[in-house]
C-alpha cells in the first residue's frame, strides 16, 4: 500500500498522468482489510458507469501484468456470460480470532474448518461486464468476502 499525501509528488504525478491519458481511476474510500469487500464492489460500480467494456480487471500494484496474454485469454472468453477468471484457489475459513486473515463472520461458511468456495486470488482477476454490472446494481444489497 503506497500512503500519500493530497496534494504532495505522488499526488500530483498521478494527476499529470491522468491528465495526459484520461485512465485513471481513483476511488474516494477507507482503505484497510476490513474495507476490502467496500472498495472492490465501489471500483466495479465505478468502472461501469465509466468505461463500456467487455471485461474488467482488477490487478494489484505490485504485479506485472503481460498484456498481450491477459488480451489473449480474456479474447477466449468474449462470447461467454458472466464470467470470472483469474488464479483460482480454495482454504479453510479462518474462524480463531488472532490469526491473520481471521473471518469475522467465519459462520456464514459454516461450520468452522469449512472451505471457502473456489475464487480468485486478490493479485489479478478479470470479470465480465455482466458480473461487474450485477455488482454495481446490488452494492449495498450483499456483502462480499475476501479471503
Amino acid at each position: 500500500m503506497i500512503l500519500h499525501t493530497v496534494g504532495g509528488i505522488l499526488d500530483r504525478a498521478i494527476k499529470a498522468e491522468n491528465k495526459k491519458h484520461g485512465d485513471l481511476l481513483r476511488l474516494d474510500h477507507v482503505e484497510g482489510y476490513l474495507e476490502l469487500s467496500t472498495k472492490t464492489k465501489s471500483y466495479f460500480a465505478a468502472d461501469v458507469a465509466s468505461w463500456d467494456a467487455d471485461f474488467y480487471v482488477k490487478v494489484d500494484d505490485d504485479v506485472h501484468v503481460n498484456i498481450a496474454t491477459l488480451g489473449e485469454t480474456l479474447a477466449r472468453y468474449r462470447k461467454k456470460p458472466r464470467v470470472y477468471i483469474g488464479c483460482m484457489k480454495s482454504g479453510p475459513v479462518l474462524a480463531q480470532k488472532g490469526v491473520r486473515y481471521h473471518e469475522p463472520e467465519y459462520w456464514k461458511f459454516g461450520e468452522a474448518g469449512n472451505k471457502y468456495f473456489r475464487h480468485a486470488t486478490g493479485q489479478l482477476y478479470a470479470i465480465s461486464k455482466d458480473l461487474a454490472t450485477y455488482i454495481s446494481i446490488n452494492q449495498l444489497s450483499y456483502t462480499l468476502t475476501w479471503c
